[in-house]
């Protein structure tokens, strides 16, 4: 099933399409299940379909992190701050997926609020809960080999649709394990990776002992979080937002996502429900990685610790900006023109300004330098 849409002026439109993707759920809570994986894909209105145009379409896909589905962390609709329709103006042909347990994407027990992780039931006590209550399924909801299966089924989907062999990556956050480590399992499917502020190695690379690991389906975000303690905490530059409103955009777009969490929060202000995960083997697989790739950290991002898989990579095609005023939400700020126009050249050509190799250092203005 699919919907489309247009936006933009009658020569530089774009197609906005969602569909579900069929996929067979590993998560275990619904193992065997047949659920529909959200997919929305961005490219001109004016573009012709591979099997009439005879040209080669160069596919991009956009993998999220771990509380924003993929519309709002790649596709806000609010001026220019949509990367996925920066890349489908530059003639990419673009998808973006949601996991398991995030937006439109199924979300099992995730309705049913004494699922919500101990540590922040608070946050919806009295509004929701009266007091605290034990979850009702025990366990953590989804894990890496869950969201790399689904990956598996959307870029299958996505080489059917559009005729390609392989497709290019674009990971944020908890995006670049997934992404990368789909990659890590499936070199020959993957084209390019862009990786931007990618997640800390994770404490083992070896899956938990036992599976569904112990705890809670969901975890929570609430705006005081992920908005002040998170984000403006790091917003050190001056002019390093551009648009005072961003924010409040952000989050309501976040919460007409979400739905029933824009109902659970206090102070009229919802929050992001997202899945409790068993994440493992970002190490490991950040050795495998053979696909070209352009890592990206803000300067102001815990940049040592997500600056940790750049020598981990083995590959000698590849590249690393340090971007300059800029924080883990580098794609709503300043730096989003910078991140635009380096992911548009490294997934056309495998280059930043030329170069197949480099260590970059990216002023507040997005001019390159040599990392010193």
């Amino acid at each position: 099933m699919a919907s489309s849409n247009n936006s933009g002026s009658e020569a530089n439109s774009v197609k906005a399409i969602d569909r579900f993707v069929p996929h067979v759920s590993t998560v275990p809570a619904i193992k065997g299940q047949l659920v529909g994986l959200h997919l929305r894909e961005k490219l001109l209105a004016s573009a012709q379909p591979a099997s009439t145009s005879g040209a080669q379409p160069h596919v991009v896909l956009f993998i999220h992190g771990g509380y924003s589905p993929s519309v709002v962390a790649y596709d806000l609709d609010y001026k220019d701050y949509s990367f996925m329709a920066a890349l489908a103006r530059a003639g990419f042909d673009v998808f973006a997926m949601t996991h398991t347990g995030y937006g439109a994407s199924p979300k099992p027990l995730m309705d049913d609020p004494c699922n919500v992780d101990a540590s922040v039931q608070p946050w919806i006590i009295p509004q929701v809960l009266k007091e605290p209550c034990p979850p009702r399924y025990p366990y953590k909801l989804v894990s890496s080999r869950t969201e790399w299966d689904e990956v598996e089924s959307v870029v299958r989907f996505i080489q059917a649709l559009r005729g390609v062999e392989r497709v290019s990556l674009v990971g944020w956050s908890t995006g670049a394990p997934r992404a990368g480590g789909y990659a890590a399992l499936h070199p020959e499917l993957v084209d390019k990776l862009v990786l931007f502020g990618p997640a800390p190695y994770f404490p083992s690379d070896d899956p938990p002992a036992a599976m569904p690991e112990p705890g809670a389906p969901m975890i929570l975000q609430n705006w005081d979080m992920l908005m002040n303690r998170r984000w403006q905490a790091d917003v050190r530059c001056d002019g390093q937002i551009e648009d005072a409103d961003i924010r409040e955009v952000m989050w309501r777009e976040l919460m007409a996502a979400d739905g029933l969490g824009a109902r659970w929060g206090k102070d009229g202000r919802g929050v992001m429900r997202a899945p409790n995960r068993m994440n493992f083997g970002w190490r490991a697989n950040v050795a495998k990685i053979r696909a070209p790739t352009l890592i990206l950290v803000g300067e102001f991002d815990n940049y040592e610790k997500r600056r940790d898989m750049w020598p981990g990579l083995r590959g000698d095609h590849k590249a690393f900006i340090k971007v300059a005023c800029a924080s883990h939400f580098m794609q709503y700020e300043r730096g989003r023109h910078l991140l635009h126009r380096a992911t548009r050249e490294w997934l056309a050509d495998g280059t930043i300004e030329g170069k197949t190799y480099a260590e970059l250092h990216a002023d507040r203005d997005g001019r390159l330098k040599p990392l010193v």
